[in-house]
């Protein structure tokens, strides 16, 4: 007869460590997608997802901090639905701690405010034609 404990070495198998799906390690074609619209955020991570973008939406200020504090940076889509002082207060947190950033506003109209940091500036449009433009160039020059 063998002791308990002789089985147990079995039950406490170490697990392999896996990166967490969500995490973006920076690479160009992660987009961390900010927008309180859940709807306008599903169109366009649609839209994007389908030109090679990965795409993760927030729909808060809050949430957003959050993810770029766990190193989730690549690119940072800030909606136009976003109220001006927490566009600009991503933006400067996304620029600040992530290497390499890529920030692209969403403006309601053209000219409509945007944060000194973003790179590039598209006006909003129902089927994002200006937007999947943008994000094809930014992907085809990584």
């Amino acid at each position: 007869e063998t002791p308990d404990n002789a089985n147990r070495k079995f039950l406490y198998k170490r697990q392999r460590k896996e990166k967490h799906p969500r995490v973006m390690n920076g690479r160009s074609n992660n987009v961390l997608h900010v927008s309180p619209d859940v709807d306008l955020a599903e169109s366009r991570t649609k839209a994007l997802t389908a030109i090679g973008c990965q795409v993760f939406s927030v729909q808060t200020v809050v949430a957003a901090l959050f993810e770029i504090s766990l190193g989730r940076c690549g690119i940072l889509l800030l909606c136009h639905k976003l109220d001006h002082r927490g566009r600009c207060t991503l933006a400067e947190y996304f620029h600040q701690n992530c290497p390499e950033p890529y920030i692209v506003a969403v403006l309601g109209h053209s000219d409509d405010h945007y944060p000194p940091q973003a790179h590039v500036r598209v006006v909003h449009s129902r089927d994002h034609g200006s937007l999947v433009k943008v994000m094809r160039q930014r992907l085809a020059a990584a």
